[in-house]
């Protein structure tokens, strides 16, 4: 079917029962799945973020067990935070995490529409509209690459231009499950990691493909290193870390300012450690 083909109520009804046939056929059982609760979720779709779902699955479990609620994670010093996050990569990720949930038990209840969220560190447009599906079972419309891979491959995979993102959004709402948004999206994700592994690729149709960024070497990969240094020892001075680590004084520099700028990090006295 052609992006330009208009989508009938049989072709609707039609993939709606295959969809859903095949989350049922295909199923993964999760922690955040069998327990829907806002905390679980709204930590589980921060760390899924550029993370496949087995490295998730493992530090969930540890994630969980050091704060077992919202207001322990908000509690908490970010410092164990970030230990505690460490070997999930993108650590940004883990300051966006900490200052949401303070922010949700600042305000008390947790937000409700896509418009609150947005407004939280770290949750764009699609993260807000998966939480509400998945904690609240509420009709949202949002694309991911699972998401992405099913619709391609079911609907747009002889197109010769690369899709746009708006012609994606466009048919999931148009096919939208509304009786069950969480079964349908779940149903969604599991279908689309089995195409990825037996039929292939489909995300490269899309304008949003990219390929990721080699971690080995990257100053990504760097900026890890000096975190997790600042978490073994009491304060560093930039020469600490140039020796320890074995950079230049400019590459030094360079990789504490830019961890400044995004919060991880704080100087005391001459010494940097991680941010509280």
């Amino acid at each position: 079917m052609s992006k330009k083909e208009f989508l009938t109520p049989q072709n609707i009804t039609d993939f709606q029962q295959t969809v859903l046939r095949k989350g049922r056929e295909l199923y993964r059982p999760m922690p955040w799945r069998s327990n829907p609760t806002e905390y679980y979720v709204l930590l589980s779709e921060i760390m899924l973020q550029q993370t496949q779902v087995a490295r998730v699955l493992i530090k969930f479990e540890e994630f969980t067990q050091a704060f077992p609620t919202i207001e322990s994670l908000a509690a908490a010093d970010f410092s164990e935070v970030l230990q505690h996050w460490s070997g999930l990569g993108y650590n940004r990720r883990a300051r966006f995490l900490h200052q949401t949930a303070q922010k949700i038990v600042d305000f008390g209840t947790f937000p409700r529409t896509v418009e609150e969220l947005v407004k939280l560190p770290g949750i764009g447009v699609n993260t807000a509209a998966s939480i509400l599906v998945y904690v609240f079972n509420q009709a949202e419309v949002f694309v991911e690459t699972n998401v992405r891979t099913v619709f391609i491959y079911t609907f747009l995979s002889e197109e010769q231009e690369k899709i746009d993102e708006s012609v994606l959004r466009s048919l999931v709402e148009q096919t939208l499950y509304a009786e069950n948004p969480r079964q349908w999206y779940w149903a969604l994700m599991d279908y689309g990691t089995h195409i990825k592994k037996t039929e292939g690729n489909f995300n490269r149709l899309s304008k949003m493909h990219s390929t990721q960024s080699k971690f080995e070497g990257s100053k990504r990969q760097k900026r890890a290193q000096i975190l997790r240094l600042l978490l073994k020892e009491d304060g560093c001075t930039p020469e600490d870390i140039t020796r320890e680590l074995q950079y230049s004084p400019q590459l030094t520099a360079e990789l504490l300012e830019a961890l400044c700028k995004d919060h991880m990090i704080a100087n005391r006295d001459g010494l940097w450690n991680i941010n509280s």
